[in-house]
């Protein structure tokens, strides 16, 4: 076993290439105003910019108007309370939706739609397990009678959670941020602000010994990633950079009024280089090997409406070729949500304001609620991206389950709340279909009224079915009809005590749901598994359910990717503790089920690590993922890799990581 040491990645200095085209001030109008950015439209509904100057007109005249005293302060945009985002449709088949392994032999990572990998904290090719833990990459060979440690790469102070495999080569995707003081007068504190992020992606050789091969940085936050065979999409998201802003000398409104005079003339004199995001590509000694803006001004657009000046991007990374920038594109505006199919990939945008009512402040510009933008980009190439149209929904999505294309349209599952994200007496859902035209994606259809006062804690779309659950003190599941991309319709509806968080199908006309059991005044009681039968989509019911004690949760509510489901056998991580006057309860493990063909549920019992039970846990004993490989179920947490026999789930081989 080797251990080798990654170097730091953290204050590596890069100098910023000349730009492309001089970001010269623009002359104002008569009236003081400056001149409206030129613009050419392409496909869809995104304006392209046909040449940098252009592309400068447009965000110089934006930049203007929004810079304050202390700079650019952001876009208005904010991620929804209540339910948590995670980043993060179904294949009906059940090993494949799983990701599945070549010829069946081995799980993948439990993903969305099948051969759309996504990034996650272990993967295996069914010879190897590789995964991260403690701030190491570290590969397990899986070949023999028990798993063995292999090589051990230190990534030292790189936040990483996510990776992706292809043959002997490992991506992985980490950021760093960093802060830049504020100087005030001499008398007052200097105060550190937050900095754009940058996005550090590590490619490593892992077919002997583990190596780093290369290091690409970009300006940016990681948004999501997907890959297919070994093309990869990175979705990233920045803001303007390089901006040395001035700052308010002392108290007063000359003061700010000064500053943001100065402020002001520092973008008019911005260049692209302020605006597109830059990114570094070093060897494995630091040595820099390639560099430059992702992507030229006439690769970049925006929506009609304006969405603000960050920069939403969509990079294309060959990963059999290794780490090089094959393709970007961008669009002025943001995204956290990111759905991909293996045409076509879709990025959300939640908006808790509008631009047109915080410009004008007129109250009939006032947005009754939150709104989703959702950006199209075709990726059916291997090697390029493209811009198709963008469109918007009313309300909020839950997380990437909320989408899912189906012959040629779009369907998207929103809450709708006039006073903001969360359930409230006015809050219900829908589900409204898009199709890509000429303009944008277009709504063609919808079906509403569903949960009112409740807000959605599951969507799972498969085929011409999409499945609906909401919560506030009962748990509906709504069976919806798509077979008629215009005409939607709910057609089935059963309510229960509690929620279901995750929704997988295990079977024909058969769909887990993993959640909380709940009173009915809404109080949760514990993890609970359901097996609900939809054969008949007017008449859904649950035919068996599996609860745990007072105070389980499973991480399976919040991330897809901790769930196992693999031929009837159903590997769900859970975690308990509890105490009150009489009594302490602790466990961190999983519980194994099986599903018969008529949707029984066989409890096979607990999966424990070493300290699972121990009082004085500290979490390093919690499992993370499962994978079945051949005849055995290996289950992963930060301590080790346990080998058990998959039918009788005896313990036969442990390694300590």
């Amino acid at each position: 076993m080797w251990r080798k040491t990654l170097p730091s990645l953290v204050g590596m200095a890069f100098v910023v290439g000349a730009c492309t085209s001089a970001g010269a001030a623009l002359d104002k109008l008569p009236d003081g105003t400056l001149p409206a950015p030129k613009s050419v439209r392409a496909a869809g509904a995104l304006v392209q910019f046909e040449e940098c100057d252009v592309f400068l007109d447009y965000v110089i005249t934006h930049g203007v108007e929004l810079v304050g005293p202390y700079g650019l302060g952001g876009d208005m945009w904010a991620f929804p309370m209540g339910r948590a985002i995670t980043d993060t449709t179904a294949a009906a088949a059940e090993e494949s939706a799983q990701g599945g392994g070549s010829d069946g032999e081995f799980s993948g990572t439990n993903v969305q739609v099948e051969g759309v990998d996504e990034p996650d904290m272990v993967k295996t090719d069914g010879e190897r397990i590789v995964l991260l833990a403690e701030g190491d990459l570290i590969v397990v060979d899986v070949t023999g009678p028990e798993p063995v440690e292999v090589g051990r790469l230190a990534i030292g102070d790189l936040s990483v959670q996510n990776l992706f495999l292809s043959g002997d080569r490992v991506l992985l995707f980490g950021s760093v941020w960093s802060a830049v003081p504020i100087p005030f007068s001499e008398d007052r504190m200097i105060a550190p602000v937050p900095d754009t992020p940058t996005i550090r992606i590590v490619e490593v050789d892992i077919s002997s010994d583990p190596e780093l091969v290369r290091t690409m940085s970009i300006d940016g936050a990681f948004v999501s990633g997907r890959m297919v065979d070994d093309s990869v999409r990175l979705v990233l998201s920045s803001g303007p950079v390089g901006f040395e802003w001035s700052y308010p000398t002392g108290s007063g409104l000359r003061a700010e009024r000064e500053a943001i005079e100065e402020n002001q003339q520092i973008i008019r004199d911005s260049s692209p280089d302020n605006w597109i995001p830059y990114y570094l590509v070093t060897d494995a000694d630091g040595n820099v090997i390639d560099e430059g803006t992702l992507f030229d001004c006439e690769r970049a657009g925006h929506p009609e409406e304006f969405s603000g000046l960050d920069m939403l991007s969509v990079v294309t990374i060959d990963l059999a070729s290794g780490i090089q920038v094959v393709d970007a594109t961008g669009v002025l505006a943001t995204g956290d949500i990111v759905y991909s199919s293996e045409q076509n990939l879709y990025v959300a945008t939640q908006r808790w304001s509008d631009w047109r009512w915080l410009e004008t402040g007129e109250v009939s510009e006032r947005p009754e609620g939150p709104t989703t933008e959702i950006h199209m980009f075709d990726v059916s190439s291997a090697d390029i991206s493209e811009y198709v149209a963008s469109g918007s929904v009313d309300g909020y999505l839950l997380n990437q389950f909320s989408m899912d294309e189906h012959n040629g349209v779009l369907r998207v599952a929103t809450t709708t709340s006039p006073n903001g994200w969360g359930a409230d007496a006015e809050s219900e859902s829908k589900i409204t279909v898009l199709r890509p035209g000429d303009a944008s994606l277009a709504k063609i259809g919808e079906v509403g009224g569903l949960g009112k006062s409740e807000q959605i804690y599951s969507v799972r779309f498969m085929g011409d079915v999409g499945y609906v659950v909401t919560f506030r003190q009962t748990d509906p599941l709504y069976t919806i009809d798509l077979s008629d991309p215009s005409a939607p319709a709910m057609v089935g509806e059963l309510k229960i005590p509690g929620y279901s968080a995750y929704l997988h199908p295990v079977g024909e006309g058969l769909v887990m749901g993993v959640g909380q059991d709940a009173t009915d005044t809404g109080q949760v009681l514990g993890t609970q598994v359901s097996i609900f039968d939809v054969s008949d989509l007017a008449n859904p019911q649950r035919v068996d359910t599996f609860t745990l004690s007072e105070g389980t949760n499973s991480q399976v509510e919040y991330d897809h990717h901790a769930f196992l489901y693999w031929k009837g056998l159903t590997v769900i991580p859970v975690q308990k503790y509890w105490w009150d006057e009489e009594k302490e309860e602790m466990f961190m493990g999983a519980i194994a089920l099986r599903v018969a063909e008529s949707g029984e549920l066989e409890d096979l019992g607990e999966i424990i690590h070493p300290g699972g039970e121990d009082p004085n846990w500290n979490g390093q004993s919690q499992i993370l993922r499962s994978a079945v490989i051949g005849d055995a179920l290996y289950t992963i947490s930060a301590d080790g890799v346990l080998k058990s026999d998959l039918v009788s789930l005896d313990d036969l081989a442990w390694l300590d990581l």
